[in-house]
């Protein structure tokens, strides 16, 4: 099993929504995120956190699938970042990690 995390842009969050249906993800959770850049850290994401005190709203989507289902998800990210453009400005960030155990 896999835990698939994706972080996109309030822009993008309709969009995000349509792949996971698209690619069959059967269930999955999201939340608002408020995020910011601080003078202190700046983390290797260009353009991913406003660069003043007001911050950029974002949505974080989770899900645990099998290992094929969060392939095809980030391999459809992939392919909307490059032909969106949105990998330039403010692309979809999508993450698979490994579930070692579950109760």
């Amino acid at each position: 099993m896999k835990l698939l995390i994706i972080l996109s842009i309030e822009e993008y969050t309709d969009d995000v929504r349509k792949i996971l249906a698209r690619q069959k993800v059967p269930i999955y959770s999201e939340t608002s995120v408020h995020g910011f850049r601080t003078g202190e850290y700046q983390p290797d994401i260009t353009n991913w956190f406003a660069k003043d005190d007001h911050g950029v709203y974002s949505t974080l989507f989770f899900s645990i699938q099998n290992g094929g289902c969060v392939k095809r998800v980030l391999d459809e990210v992939k392919v909307y970042n490059r032909e969106s453009g949105a990998e330039q400005q403010n692309p979809i960030h999508a993450y698979s990690l490994n579930v070692e155990e579950s109760v």
